[in-house]
């Protein structure tokens, strides 16, 4: 898509009666999902709440759309009610989770704006019998389990490979991210500068750009730190709208093949910038698969079918050949320092590498 702006004004708030019960089922090669026989009486579907760090990015909109396409199949009640504010804000997050423990939903699932600031009020909502599924970006504190999207170590080693194949291993990078508490985007940069410091010592770094996860904030951003670094050879942007505001400096600047840009960040928002040659990759991972996986998790969580060192497989997605995960899952018993999992975390998948050869073959 062309446009450097997505902004999706549906907000459906209210949820509707579920379908088919879903029933965990304890199998030798782990926890799996089945569907109950039509003669067990049907129980109120799931009442589901997503709460997103900010409305109108493409990868929060993939998300909703595979929590809805896989809700029926969960039990979980249709339409998926969803909020977050108009712009990043942990405080605005805070109001929504207060929302959601008077409305008595089942589950909240969040992708946190910081790792600290809404964490009262996630306790609040587990003491009240919420369960709470965090994704994308963690509270670690108040949460029942956390689907982190790939790990850390991958992504990272995933996106340093890429420019320094381009760039050379003695070049000068940047990164663009959104906010220093972004909690995930924070992970990521400990990740590429570990990796960088062990396996490719002769980089140098930019000091990080922060574009407050707006498109015209970003391009800003790598302007100033395109125009402040005169060697910067590559720039690494880690948040979906610093793509897309890095991708369009590079062009505006006329700095295409100059300076390359491999981040992280989805394809379709992109196509114009892999098409003009200002963007050379991008990693991630399928956004619709892993809102599939939030209903499957949640739908276990609420039966109390997992829990630390379960094997579970889903049998409503993820699916599709371009998962690029595992066909079973195991929830982390304690922390791995190297893939950035701790206790109750789902490492969801492998990461998708989009370049101008691919891009065309991926719709989120």
């Amino acid at each position: 898509m062309v446009q450097m702006i997505h902004r999706w004004s549906v907000r459906r708030r209210l949820a509707v009666a579920g379908t088919s019960v879903i029933v965990g089922v304890a199998l030798a090669g782990g926890l799996v999902l089945g569907t109950a026989s039509s003669a067990v009486a049907k129980s109120p579907c799931i009442k589901l709440a997503l709460e997103f760090k900010l409305q109108g990015l493409a990868v929060f909109t993939a998300n909703q759309t595979g929590v809805n396409d896989a809700a029926a199949a969960y039990n979980i009640c249709h339409p998926v009610a969803y909020g977050g504010p108009a712009t990043a804000s942990a405080s605005g997050q805070v109001t929504d989770i207060e929302s959601d423990i008077s409305k008595k939903v089942n589950v909240i699932a969040i992708t946190s704006d910081d790792p600290a600031v809404p964490a009262t009020a996630l306790k609040a909502a587990m003491k009240a019998g919420i369960k709470v599924i965090t994704f994308d970006s963690d509270v670690p504190s108040a949460r029942s389990f956390f689907i982190q999207d790939t790990a850390y170590n991958t992504i990272a080693e995933g996106v340093i490979n890429a420019a320094v194949k381009a760039e050379g291993a003695d070049a000068e990078f940047g990164i663009m991210s959104s906010t220093p508490t972004a909690t995930i985007q924070l992970a990521w940069i400990s990740a590429m500068e570990a990796y960088v410091k062990s396996k490719y010592p002769k980089i140098t770094w930019a000091p990080i750009g922060y574009g407050q996860s707006i498109v015209a904030t970003s391009l800003t951003q790598a302007e100033a730190m395109i125009h402040a670094n005169p060697n910067l050879k590559a720039i690494l942007p880690i948040d979906g709208n610093a793509v897309i505001g890095t991708a369009e400096a590079v062009s505006d600047l006329g700095d295409s093949g100059k300076i390359g840009v491999f981040g992280i960040g989805e394809p379709l928002s992109n196509r114009t910038y892999f098409a003009n040659g200002s963007l050379q990759a991008l990693f991630l991972w399928n956004e619709i698969g892993e809102g599939e996986m939030i209903d499957c998790v949640s739908a276990l969580a609420v039966a109390n079918k997992i829990h630390a060192g379960s094997t579970f497989s889903c049998p409503h997605g993820p699916s599709g050949s371009l998962v690029a995960g595992p066909a079973k899952w195991t929830v982390a018993t304690s922390t791995n320092a190297t893939t950035g999992a701790n206790k109750n975390t789902i490492v969801f998948s492998n990461p998708l590498e989009f370049t101008k050869a691919n891009y065309k073959q991926f719709n989120f």
